[in-house]
């Protein structure tokens, strides 16, 4: 056990001195689901997350829980907003139109969106851009890709987005994640750990990126 712990802290410091070699994700996204909230523990692993974010220097993050229980939205968020307002972070939950600000004055801002995916904002988005038109507010015309961003829930465009336990994404920020990196690891999220971020970092740093090109 001794021998293993001592391996594993020599790995994650050589990758630490690789990561910090090349630029990090200003902002990644991570994709979890309700059943990997079980517990106390899975939570507070959401609170280690953002702190090894920011250890690596990465400036935002967004998390998205997919959701297959519906009713048990509301008390998922009233926990994840206790455990992120406890620790101190900055950003939001959302829920389905539930946004509970969170203050804090760490330096990774984290977002929590809670079954709101993307299919759900771009379809607010645009009935708020024709309320606009049908109160002469905006000219067809001058709808375009700035004023549909404008009315996003998210504002962050995820240069790395991360799904743990799968190989297939959601509609979680689609509009937003159009040209980020994709990395899917089979690590569950009750056994994702730092070294499991940092392997996804590192993994992006080897990317040449094209943004659609």
């Amino acid at each position: 056990m001794l021998i293993r712990q001592l391996a594993y802290r020599i790995y994650e410091r050589s990758l630490a001195r690789g990561i910090k070699q090349s630029a990090v994700p200003r902002c990644i996204a991570l994709v979890i689901s309700d059943s990997d909230l079980i517990d106390s523990a899975s939570l507070d692993k959401l609170q280690h997350f953002i702190q090894w974010c920011a250890e690596l220097g990465i400036r935002e993050a967004s998390v998205y829980v997919s959701v297959t229980d519906h009713a048990s939205i509301s008390k998922l968020a009233d926990c994840i907003h206790r455990t992120f307002k406890d620790a101190g972070f900055p950003g939001k939950v959302v829920s389905r139109g539930l946004i509970a600000d969170l203050k804090g004055d760490k330096p990774c801002t984290v977002n929590v969106s809670i079954g709101y995916g993307g299919k759900h904002e771009l379809t607010n988005a645009l009935r708020e851009i024709m309320e606009e038109v049908r109160a002469n507010k905006v000219d067809v015309e001058d709808i375009d890709g700035r004023a549909i961003e404008s009315h996003l829930m998210f504002k962050c465009e995820p240069d790395l987005f991360i799904r743990t336990g799968e190989a297939r994404l959601t509609d979680f920020l689609i509009w937003q994640a159009v040209y980020s990196e994709l990395y899917f690891t089979d690590v569950n999220w009750e056994e994702f750990r730092k070294i499991d971020l940092m392997r996804a970092v590192r993994d992006y740093q080897y990317r040449q990126r094209r943004y659609g090109s």
